[in-house]
């Protein structure tokens, strides 16, 4: 008889959760129901409804629902992939890389992602890759009411999204996640191959200065102008891309006095870290060490490695050869 109480107990113990459960509202009910219904691994909350017939009345919607969202899930799982292969739902709950590139990925695949973000946040991921899907602006939405989620994403430091085809609306929402604490982590953003145009830029431009991990920033072929290059770098703070130390603008709609401001910036000391702003390391930030260079010749050929990168090689050539006339010109007007 000894040996039974514990049982007993715990029995009684059991019986009284349960009918603490039983006496909850349907909407208490939902509120925990949330709280488990992770549409990664949904067992925990099929586990709660079946501990009780009486639970299961009240917690059917929530559990249909769970199980629509579980079934979205497994479709994206299919088209997602990981280093090493296929990935799953219980892959992605734990992933650190996602790769789904060219995977025709639609809006609705990233109202999935979206929603997994919301309700797993997926702690660990570090390298999201969803370049070469068209899913537009409307997946870019989806996308970020889950990225812009508390806690979503926290480990996250390299996301690229190149030809993935939104505008200026997917830009202002990715602006809003990142206003909200999105990816605090991030140090790489590549939105190469999208018609931001200046308006998605002057969205993005003070949100990505409170980025302050961000080395990496890519926008290649964007539809910029000079309007949406001096958004991004007017009125820098000390800190204010702190860390950069790439930036890719070419093949866009900028003159030379868009570049300018990029220069005039860099010369008044901001970005110091930046170094490369084509891919090939042909503008440093700062003479080489040890001299060799005067001053006046490095400005005027950090100068001319922008206009060879923005304008084009000829084009840049074309400038360097007025400007060195005009120099002539003046030089023997003095004497």
């Amino acid at each position: 008889m000894a040996g039974r109480a514990p049982c007993s107990a715990s029995g009684s113990s059991d019986e009284d959760s349960l009918r603490h459960l039983l006496e909850l509202s349907h909407d208490e009910l939902s509120v925990i129901v949330d709280g488990l219904a992770d549409p990664l691994q949904p067992v925990v909350a099929v586990a709660l409804s079946t501990t009780c017939k009486g639970l299961r009345t009240p917690l059917g919607a929530a559990l249909e629902l769970l199980q629509q969202r579980h079934k979205a899930a497994v479709a994206l799982c299919r088209k997602l992939r990981t280093p090493l292969g296929p990935m799953s739902c219980a892959l992605l709950r734990d992933a650190k890389w996602v790769l789904s590139d060219g995977a025709a990925l639609t809006a609705d695949d990233m109202a999935t992602l979206g929603m997994i973000l919301t309700t797993t946040g997926l702690p660990r991921l570090e390298d999201l890759n969803l370049s070469r899907n068209k899913f537009g602006d409307e997946g870019m939405q989806a996308l970020c009411v889950g990225l812009g989620r508390a806690g979503a994403a926290p480990s996250l430091r390299r996301l690229t999204l190149y030809f993935v085809n939104f505008g200026p609306a997917g830009a202002e929402a990715l602006a809003t996640a990142f206003c909200r604490g999105a990816m605090p982590k991030l140090d790489h953003l590549d939105l190469n191959y999208n018609p931001i145009g200046n308006q998605g830029l002057d969205a993005l431009a003070m949100p990505l200065r409170m980025l302050p991990a961000l080395k990496t920033m890519m926008l290649v072929q964007c539809d910029i102008g000079d309007d949406g290059v001096a958004s991004l770098v007017v009125n820098l703070g000390n800190n204010d891309f702190k860390e950069l130390a790439t930036l890719w603008l070419d093949c866009n709609n900028i003159s030379y006095a868009g570049l300018n401001s990029v220069h005039a910036a860099v010369d008044h000391g901001m970005m110091p870290a930046l170094k490369d702003t084509s891919g090939t390391n042909r503008w440093t930030c700062a003479p080489p060490a040890g001299g060799g260079i005067p001053p006046a010749i490095f400005v005027a050929m950090k100068r001319q490695a922008l206009m060879s990168y923005y304008l084009g090689e000829a084009a840049a050539t074309q400038s360097a050869a007025t400007t060195s006339a005009r120099e002539e010109a003046a030089a023997a007007a003095a004497l």
